[in-house]
């Protein structure tokens, strides 16, 4: 069982980098690094991550698995499945709609929704993943997750997550494509009262860390789960994969979370790369 370690922090430059210096000093599994502001922080393919202080959530946890270099892409997976989880039990059960913000039931929400003055929240927004890692909320980014690991030969030695959430985010002064291909909780259900970032961490950790004690105990692939929760698979896609633009079928997912993709040349298998 993960016992949770959690360090804060004003500004920094990437949690995933304090999280690695802390990882080379020995620091044990389960060391959390959060911040109130990333003036570095990145994505997959080293794409910069816009945070804003104070408005979203930039975490990292430290885990020391015992599993192979090829699992890894487990982690990413079963993380993905405990954000989306959470998200979507604020989505039904948490939402603050009326004039005080009191937390009130989805159920109470429907019936109040009527008597609200626009903008009103709204419940329908749909939730997905978009292989590999992120998490999207009426099509748009919400979530990015990000996985680094030192291996040795063979060997796991440990394995950085970075979770980056757009909580609470406003993009008025974001770059234009960060606009148009992001969004935040707050922005896409509309709500007038910022959500608690500390809690939400808290319940993440939460699902996470049950999802990984069983992946550490069964080693069974999250695959299956994550595959039912994907937006990409049935689809024409495009993915900028290295150098090479891989057009297809997203056709299924592998046990270690590969994305086989049908192609006018036969299958591929693409390990990493982005859906673009």
């Amino acid at each position: 069982m993960l016992r949770f370690d959690i360090r804060r922090y004003a500004t920094v430059s990437s949690t995933m980098d304090i999280a690695r210096e802390l990882a080379e000093g020995g620091a044990p599994e389960g060391l959390v690094v959060v911040a109130d502001e990333q003036t570095a922080g990145r994505g997959r393919s080293a794409h910069a991550w816009y945070s804003p202080p104070g408005q979203s959530l930039c975490a990292s946890i430290l885990l020391r698995p015992q599993l192979t270099p090829a699992q890894i892409g487990w982690v990413t997976m079963i993380a993905a499945l405990a954000v989306a989880e959470e998200i979507r039990e604020i989505r039904d059960s948490r939402l603050e709609i009326n004039d005080d913000m009191r937390p009130v039931s989805a159920q109470s929400a429907q019936s109040l929704i009527s008597n609200l003055p626009s903008p009103i929240p709204n419940l329908s927004s749909p939730l997905s993943i978009k292989w590999f890692n992120d998490i999207h909320v009426d099509g748009r980014k919400v979530c990015g997750i990000l996985v680094e690991s030192s291996i040795t030969g063979d060997r796991l030695d440990y394995a950085v997550l970075g979770i980056g959430l757009n909580v609470n985010t406003r993009f008025d002064d974001a770059p234009a494509d960060v606009r148009a291909r992001a969004t935040s909780l707050r922005e896409a259900w509309n709500l007038r009262a910022p959500l608690d970032r500390s809690e939400i961490l808290q319940q993440i950790l939460i699902r996470f860390e049950a999802r990984y004690a069983h992946l550490v105990m069964t080693r069974i692939s999250p695959a299956r789960e994550y595959a039912a929760a994907l937006e990409t698979l049935g689809r024409e896609v495009r993915i900028q994969s290295g150098g090479e633009i891989i057009s297809g079928l997203a056709a299924r997912i592998e046990e270690d979370g590969a994305l086989i993709v049908k192609t006018a040349g036969g299958d591929r298998r693409v390990g990493f790369g982005d859906v673009i």
